[in-house]
């Protein structure tokens, strides 16, 4: 089977998460995995930065919260879009939680947690998962517009489906 990945993307102005709890039966293992992924897409996504001469972004809780919401909601609701499955952008998002912004951008993506995923391999780990998706991102020129970015912080939301493709947002704010 051929999988593929695919990528939206949005320019600089627009985005952010939506509220939802977390399963309570998440296991600690499943939450120590999607951590350890977004701490490398963290890390993967500053050192794009510093080959361009760019400060690093700096990891934000609120950010963190705001894209795993998107993520799981994606899952939950079925969709994959920067406009949630109640029409909302991500500065909508970012507004109906009080979040304060001058500048808010998004990048989404999905990888199947496989051993042939084409363009990158096998991606069940997280070094090569992260590795997929920032390269997708990379690649991409919208995407790359945001990572390179004038913004100052940055939320990874990781979340899998029940047959493991994992939904990935980045959430990139300035105050």
């Amino acid at each position: 089977m051929r999988f593929k990945i695919t990528f939206l993307f949005l320019f600089i102005g627009i985005f952010i998460g939506c509220t939802k709890e977390s399963s309570e039966d998440e296991s600690t293992e499943s939450k120590d995995l999607k951590g350890q992924i977004a701490i490398k897409i963290l890390n993967k996504t500053n050192a794009i930065r510093s080959a361009q001469g760019l400060k690093d972004l700096l990891q934000d809780d609120e950010m963190d919260a705001l894209a795993s919401l998107h993520s799981e909601n994606m899952i939950t609701y079925d969709f994959f879009d920067h406009v949630d499955h109640e029409g909302k952008s991500p500065s909508e998002r970012a507004d109906d939680l009080d979040f304060v912004w001058s500048s808010i951008a998004e990048n989404i993506g999905y990888i199947p947690w496989f051993e042939n995923v084409i363009g990158c391999g096998d991606t069940r780990s997280a070094e090569a998962i992260a590795e997929c998706v920032v390269e997708g991102w990379r690649n991409s020129p919208g995407h790359y517009t945001n990572m390179i970015g004038d913004f100052d912080e940055l939320g990874v939301g990781v979340a899998f489906t029940q047959d493991s493709t994992a939904y990935f947002t980045q959430v990139f704010r300035t105050r």
